[in-house]
């Protein structure tokens, strides 16, 4: 087999360079984007579990309580339960550094005295063994180590000074020692920073507080003995779990997201193996001739299978050995992207390095090799079913592929008629929406197989305009492209999943983009919003302290100010936000999208009656007089919905508590965004200035009129989905090489028919405008099957994805200007990949076309 492979299938291979190319090409892209986000979305995991870890240190367990901490006199609590060997607490917060935008610190204030059981800290200045009786240190509220790479990339040495932006405005500290990267100063990328505890009490505002104690465990007594004492001693306000645990969580809040990533780059790499499929179906065609001289000569089916087969492998492997690095490559520019996003819109995570392990490799190779062979296993068995005499015949390439088998059609059917069934499929875990991701496959794959009919029938609609626009050379272009509708259905078919993908998404996004914008319309009327460090409140901005309240109501101009706070929180398991605000200032202003319930009172509200978010509600089966759970500060709270509101704030869910509520909860009074309303709108402009003026560099404030903070959140959107448009666009541009492909396969098998129409009189433009026609029809079709299919795509990652996924609910717009276009673009774009093969088609010497055989 190895030497039928030398002798016969390389000479194929290396006598068609450009197609091979083209192939082989698409292979490697399709498996480098595949292994490019699968890499990216291990390492964001890889990095905030290894943050998790690092910090954890020898840590059994860990104890927490919400983000806004608890009181330290638990730690006494923790230490007096049987069984605990060790325990020490810890206060960590994530600042935005002055001067740096984006760049933020992972500082840890520890109890050094405790702390050396759990971690330890490598200085790369000086020993740092006796830091816990070095009193500069200790006494300090300014002083902090700091990681080499953070000193590195800011140009600090010891004894420099340099500026935080904490609640109460800049800060400023100064480089006590350089610590080196090992152990848990590896967290958040090598962004760190290590105080004392008390220290950094007084330095952030969180004076008495802690966010974190770690547990060591007697190992007579055993870790989960332990864990249980410590959440009966401790009650319900307080989480006990081993460090890996918090990892999990993290996964499955950002799964939605991931899976997203994988189905465009699935996408992208199921167009390169279509270009595989096209090879070695147009192979097929080609060497019908050479394949009955092998059958004469004893070829079996089986060795005819496997020679085809071999050679779909082969193309696979050079294309995923090719692909493989460049995959890292993609990895690594679309990082820090990627990092960004989750950390805008879930939790803060610093992964700055791609690791790409043996399973993103291993699964690179499997899809792109195995995915290749599967690929050619139809032409292949075509291949094998040649009889001798027929392929020996002067006409078996001519005749060859004209027919259609009805199986794919009949597959096709079957495969959109279980859409809809797919659909409700259970979903394995959290955030898994395996039904709906499997109906959108069902989709793509019937209309694929669904393409050479489709086809057939377009020829009706194709071949009258056809001729009116480019005369005999439209006819025979429409004539053409119908006549082997199998062949041609596979570049149609790869245009039609990058248009399809196309529409899908863009509807997705319009359709929230435009509900998201009706929900700020109604939900959101204030004039100005002020936050710290970041232009949206979320997990990156700086929270403040509400004495500026005062001062901004005391304004010309400003008739009220809403103190809001959004605090990321644990609410029956997932990541969701609780959101504070003063009830009577938002009601004045605002109209909430109520679709349960009504408004509570102020008792009701001091009673804990509060509103939900619809997502939470679907999420949770949470409707109005239905109670939950909710750790706090004070300890664990039952809550009764009172009403069920739109709200787009978080895909986790979000509760909605009246201020000072909140604040009688959660022990806390920061604010997270100003809200201003003014009396006199046409101040708005100077308002802004001056707030900028007074203390926009204290506080490093971001300043929002209500139209801002609209383009904010639509770039918030659009930043979500931009690496999906991205791999939209590989996904056509690797269907254009397929349209290439088929029609360099064109000009080969139809060399004899042009040299007789070049015979008879046809000038060398009637050639290029029969091949620039046929790709055109081959560009439309492939526009106008994927706007449909993009159609029926939208509504189900609408209704089924998005709903699984997040819980929101909004109608399905469809993007009819963004269909036409790709329609257009997909046409134009096939003419100027049909140029090359029709000049070449057309500049074919009649003699030698007349004797080709």
């Amino acid at each position: 087999m190895l030497s039928l492979l030398r002798l016969v299938s390389l000479r194929h291979i290396l006598g068609a360079p450009l197609r091979t190319g083209l192939t082989v090409l698409g292979v490697a892209v399709g498996v480098a984007t595949m292994v490019g986000v699968m890499s990216i979305n291990g390492s964001v995991l890889d990095a905030f579990r290894s943050t998790v870890d690092v910090i954890a240190g020898k840590a059994d367990l860990t104890v927490a309580g919400t983000q806004v901490g608890f009181d330290e006199s638990v730690l006494e609590r923790v230490r007096a339960v049987p069984g605990v060997a060790h325990a020490s607490g810890a206060l960590t917060v994530i600042v935005p550094v002055k001067g740096v935008p984006g760049e933020r610190l992972y500082v840890m204030g520890v109890d050094l005295l405790d702390d050396g059981h759990f971690r330890t800290y490598e200085g790369a200045d000086r020993d740092l063994g006796g830091l816990s009786d070095d009193l500069e240190f200790l006494n300090s509220t300014d002083r902090m180590l700091v990681s080499e790479r953070f000193a590195r990339e800011r140009g600090l040495k010891v004894g420099d000074g340099f500026q935080l932006i904490t609640g109460s405005g800049p800060q400023d500290f100064v480089v006590h020692a350089l610590i080196r990267e090992a152990g848990p100063v590896k967290a958040f990328g090598g962004s760190m920073g290590v105080m004392d505890v008390a220290s950094a009490q007084a330095a952030f505002g969180r004076e008495r507080t802690l966010d974190r104690i770690d547990v060591a465990v007697d190992p007579l007594v055993g870790v989960d003995t332990v864990r249980e004492r410590l959440r009966s001693a401790l009650g319900g306000g307080f989480e006990v779990e081993h460090p890996s645990r918090r990892g999990g969580s993290v996964a499955t809040m950002v799964r939605s997201f991931q899976m997203g990533l994988n189905l465009g780059s699935g996408v992208a790499l199921l167009v390169g193996v279509f270009l595989v499929y096209n090879t070695i179906a147009i192979s097929v065609v080609q060497r019908r001739r050479e394949i009955g001289t092998l059958r004469a000569l004893g070829a079996t089916r089986l060795r005819i299978r496997a020679l085809f087969t071999l050679e779909a492998v082969l193309l696979g492997g050079v294309g995923t050995v090719l692909g493989l690095p460049l995959g890292v490559l993609i990895g690594r520019l679309a990082i820090g992207w990627v990092s960004g996003a989750i950390s805008s819109l879930y939790i803060q995570v610093n992964a700055r390095d791609v690791t790409v392990g043996p399973w993103e490799l291993g699964l690179g190779v499997a899809l792109g090799v195995l995915g290749s062979g599967f690929a050619a296993l139809r032409p292949a068995l075509q291949a094998s079913s040649v009889l001798p005499v027929e392929a020996l015949r002067r006409d078996a390439a001519q005749g060859a592929g004209v027919g259609g088998s009805r199986l794919p059609t009949v597959l096709g059917v079957g495969c959109l008629l279980l859409v809809y069934p797919s659909t409700w499929l259970p979903s394995p875990m959290e955030n898994l929406p395996v039904g709906g991701y499997i109906s959108i496959f069902l989709v793509l794959m019937g209309t694929t197989l669904l393409a050479p009919g489709v086809l057939r029938l377009l020829w009706h609609v194709y071949h009258r305009p056809g001729e009116a626009l480019l005369g005999v050379s439209g006819r025979l272009a429409a004539d053409n492209f119908a006549r082997a509708p199998a062949r041609t259905a596979v570049p149609v078919s790869a245009l039609a999943i990058g248009v399809a993908m196309s529409v899908c998404i863009a509807g997705f996004v319009g359709s929230f983009r435009t509900a998201a914008h009706r929900w700020l319309d109604q939900s959101v009327p204030a004039d100005l919003f002020l936050t710290s460090a970041a232009r949206i409140a979320g997990s990156r901005n700086q929270p403040m302290g509400p004495e500026l309240a005062e001062a901004l109501a005391a304004l010309p101009g400003v008739s009220q100010v809403d103190r809001v706070r959004v605090l990321p929180h644990d609410v029956l398991g997932l990541r969701a936000y609780v959101i504070s605000l003063i009830p009577e200032i938002y009601e004045s202003h605002g109209k909430p999208q109520l679709l349960e319930g009504r408004l509570p009172t102020r008792e009701e509200r001091l009673a804990g009656r509060v509103i939900i978010s619809e997502n939470l509600s679907r999420r949770r089966e949470l409707h109005v007089e239905d109670t939950f759970e909710m750790s706090t500060p004070t300890g664990a709270r039952t809550y009764t919905v009172a009403a069920v509101a739109v709200d787009y704030t978080s895909d986790q869910g979000v509760v909605f508590l009246a201020r000072e509520v909140y604040q009688a909860h959660f022990q806390d009074d920061r604010v997270d965004t100003f809200e201003l309303y003014l009396s006199d709108r046409s101040r708005l402009d100077e308002l802004r200035r001056t707030i900028s003026e007074r203390w926009g560099e204290r506080h490093q404030l971001y300043v929002l009129s209500n139209a801002d903070l609209r383009q904010e959140a639509t770039a918030l959107i659009d930043e979500a989905f931009s690496v999906s448009y991205a791999m939209e666009v590989v996904a056509v541009l690797l269907a254009l090489l397929g349209v290439v492909n088929t029609l360099l396969a064109a000009v080969l098998d139809r060399t004899r028919e042009i040299g007789l129409l070049r015979a008879v009189g046809a000038a060398r433009s009637h050639i290029v405008r029969l091949f620039v026609g046929e790709a055109a029809f081959i560009g439309l079709s492939g526009g106008l099957i994927g706007a449909l299919a993009g159609l029926w795509m939208g509504v189900l990652i609408t209704d089924v994805v998005g709903g699984q996924a997040t819980g929101w609910s909004f109608p399905y717009i469809f993007p009819a200007r963004l269909a036409v276009a790709m329609g257009v673009v997909s046409t134009l774009c096939a003419i100027l990949a049909g140029l090359y093969p029709a000049r070449r088609a057309a500049t074919l010497d009649v003699v030698e076309a007349l004797a080709y055989e």
